[in-house]
């Protein structure tokens, strides 16, 4: 392994050390603050405070707007996703099937030239091959014959 391999591997480990250790401080931190408010919600209720109430009342009413906002942005990024869907589909049905027919007519071109020149080329030239052999042959064991006899009549 090269100098320079090792040290962006060195790079990258501490890259994902530093990451990891980012986000257990962040998740160490979120799990803190809800201790924090979990203390504080306990000691108001046993203090009987109204000014912890109203404060975990607005906290409650800030929650709810914020997970109203959420339910607002999910719908909004589901209607995207449904016109993008469609649009997808308009896309395979307009483009992509065009070109699934232009392939199968061209399959079935090849298919039909392949069989007219098989039917119109290949079997006559393999016909007159067959039987230009077959004569070849029968002439050869003609003159063969006829050179066995002629030999054997001399002796």
């Amino acid at each position: 392994m090269s100098g320079r391999q090792a040290v962006s591997e060195q790079a990258a480990e501490a890259r994902q050390g530093g990451l990891s250790r980012w986000l257990l401080i962040g998740v160490g931190g979120f799990i803190g603050v809800i201790v924090v408010l979990f203390g504080i919600a306990v000691i108001g209720g046993i203090a009987d405070s109204e000014g912890v109430a109203n404060f975990f009342r607005i906290l409650r009413d800030l929650f709810i707007v914020i997970l109203a906002l959420h339910t607002t942005l999910i719908a909004i990024a589901l209607v995207i996703l449904i016109a993008q869907i469609s649009a997808l589909i308009n896309i395979l049905s307009s483009e992509v099937k065009p070109i699934i027919e232009e392939a199968q007519e061209t399959v079935s071109t090849a298919r039909d030239t392949t069989e007219f020149i098989s039917r119109n080329v290949a079997v006559p030239v393999i016909r007159m091959t067959s039987t230009a052999v077959g004569v070849g042959v029968f002439v050869r064991e003609l003159l063969a014959i006829r050179r066995n006899l002629s030999g054997r009549a001399r002796k």
